[in-house]
């Protein structure tokens, strides 16, 4: 018997449902983490709780349900729910290494540029020893073109930016930074840090919706592939990765080879 079957039949048996009223919360539960995902949002358990209507059943059924749909996610649509547990939040992990070339055809240029601009946020950010401060960073994509705070032209460059981008991004790269990628979709943390009363810096890190969907390494080979060069070429990184994810140099290569 499946793990999900062996915990359904103790619920029935300890809390006196039904089997419809227990499929009815499961099944709700998991619509709520597929719509609740769409926006790529932290979830909630209170949110969660109060949208399914579990605030009316015992509060020991609540964590079982949960389950229950996180391991009917697995099974079906083999979606990890992430339990961050320390904040009563989760998230969905699909894992970028497996998304394949067909799904990406069907994105957007809205979703590609959302996405392609994320990866080089995290690049950025891993090569910078894992942090970058928010000067750097908004210095860095300007230089691509997609940012301008009006003082380019002062730096002699041009201030001008394609009205298409612009629109990718709502007309302010700075917001979908700071409120899309920091505080609703976690792919980034901003961290203050105050040398002293009269000087404090802002600095960004991969959050905790990248440190679950994203291998570090996936990243690294990526900006390998931008400079066509060994990982060697970066031994800093290259050894710092390898450590995180205990490889060896050996097992990076056969990793490379199998992703080709």
């Amino acid at each position: 018997m499946s793990q999900a079957a062996n915990l359904s039949k103790e619920l029935l048996n300890e809390y006196n449902i039904s089997n419809d009223d227990l499929q009815k919360m499961v099944s709700d539960a998991v619509t709520y983490f597929l719509v609740a995902d769409q926006k790529k949002s932290i979830i909630r358990k209170a949110d969660l709780v109060k949208a399914c209507d579990l605030t009316r059943r015992d509060r020991k059924l609540q964590d079982p349900i949960i389950k229950l749909a996180a391991l009917h996610l697995n099974n079906i649509f083999g979606i990890e729910v992430r339990d961050l547990s320390k904040t009563s939040t989760y998230i969905l992990v699909n894992k970028l290494s497996e998304i394949n070339v067909g799904e990406f055809l069907n994105w957007s240029d809205r979703e590609a540029a959302h996405m392609g601009l994320t990866f080089i946020i995290l690049a950025l950010i891993l090569m910078n020893n894992d942090r970058i401060n928010e000067e750097a960073l908004f210095d860095f994509l300007r230089t691509l073109g997609v940012y301008d705070d009006g003082t380019t032209h002062i730096r002699g460059g041009n201030p001008q930016i394609e009205e298409e981008v612009l629109e990718l991004f709502d007309g302010d790269l700075r917001k979908f930074v700071n409120e899309t990628l920091v505080s609703r979709q976690h792919y980034l943390k901003k961290e203050r840090v105050v040398q002293n009363e009269e000087s404090e810096q802002y600095f960004y890190l991969w959050g905790d919706r990248a440190e679950a969907e994203v291998k570090p390494s996936m990243v690294f080979k990526m900006v390998c592939g931008v400079f066509k060069c060994e990982p060697s070429m970066f031994k800093e990184q290259f050894d710092r990765i390898r450590q995180r994810e205990n490889l060896s140099e050996e097992d990076f290569a056969l990793q490379d080879q199998s992703d080709k």
